[in-house]
C-alpha cells in the first residue's frame, strides 16, 4: 500500500514538473542556461618544463589543435610554457616528452573530456560546449642550430624571430595561411654549422614568421 501510494506521489509530482516546464519555459530555459555556463566553464592551466637539447640532432614539435608560438632565447635549455583552460574535473599532464636516439620530440596533448550540453524545451533549442583551449609557448636556444620540425592539424603555428639570426624555413600548410614577414640579415660569409634548419607542417593552421621584438 505504502509502494502505490509512493507510486502516486512520484508520477504526481513529475506531472507538476512537466506542466510548469511546459508553462513556463522561458524561465527553465534561462536557469538551464545559467548551469550550464557554469558547468562548461573551463578552469585555468598551467604548465612548465625545461628540456636539455645537448646530443640533440632533431627536435621535434607536434599537436593537433594547440597553438604554438616559438621564440629564441640566449639560455641552453628548451622551455616550454602550456596555457589556457580546460574543461573541469579533468586533471592531467599535457606535455608530453619522448626520446628517441638522438631525437627529442615533444607532444602537446589535449584534454580527453569534451563536455557538451544540448536542450530542447517547447522548440527552443541551446547548446553549448566548454571554452577550452590551450596554447604553447615554446622558447628555443639560440645556439641550437640542429633540425627543427613543427607539426600541427588544426593549431596556428607563430615563430618569432631574429633578424640577424640564420635559418632555413621549409613552410608548408595543406590548407592553411603561410605568412612570412621575416627579412633576415645579409651575411658574406656562413658557415653551415651556423645554420638553423626549421621545418614546419599543417593541415588547415595558419603558419606565420616575423620579427621577433
Amino acid at each position: 500500500m505504502a509502494a502505490v501510494a509512493l507510486f502516486f506521489i512520484l508520477a504526481g509530482s513529475l506531472m507538476l514538473l512537466m506542466g510548469y516546464v511546459f508553462n513556463n519555459p522561458g524561465t527553465v530555459f534561462n536557469a538551464f542556461n545559467s548551469v550550464a555556463d557554469r558547468f562548461l566553464q573551463g578552469e585555468a592551466h598551467e604548465e612548465n618544463e625545461e628540456f636539455f637539447l645537448q646530443g640533440m640532432d632533431e627536435l621535434q614539435l607536434s599537436s593537433r589543435r594547440v597553438e604554438m608560438e616559438v621564440r629564441t632565447y640566449k639560455g641552453s635549455t628548451l622551455k616550454v610554457r602550456l596555457s589556457g583552460k580546460v574543461p573541469r574535473f579533468e586533471e592531467g599532464k599535457y606535455i608530453l616528452q619522448t626520446t628517441e636516439k638522438n631525437r627529442l620530440q615533444i607532444t602537446f596533448l589535449e584534454p580527453l573530456a569534451s563536455h557538451w550540453i544540448h536542450m530542447n524545451v517547447n522548440g527552443q533549442e541551446l547548446s553549448k560546449t566548454t571554452d577550452s583551449q590551450l596554447k604553447a609557448e615554446i622558447y628555443l636556444p639560440e645556439s641550437y642550430k640542429n633540425q627543427i620540425s613543427i607539426e600541427s592539424q588544426e593549431g596556428a603555428v607563430t615563430l618569432h624571430l631574429p633578424k640577424d639570426a640564420l635559418y632555413e624555413m621549409d613552410l608548408q600548410s595543406v590548407q592553411g595561411a603561410i605568412s612570412n614577414n621575416l627579412e633576415q640579415a645579409a651575411s658574406e660569409k656562413v658557415e653551415p654549422q651556423n645554420v638553423g634548419h626549421i621545418q614546419v607542417r599543417t593541415t588547415v593552421g595558419p603558419i606565420t614568421v616575423q620579427p621577433q621584438e
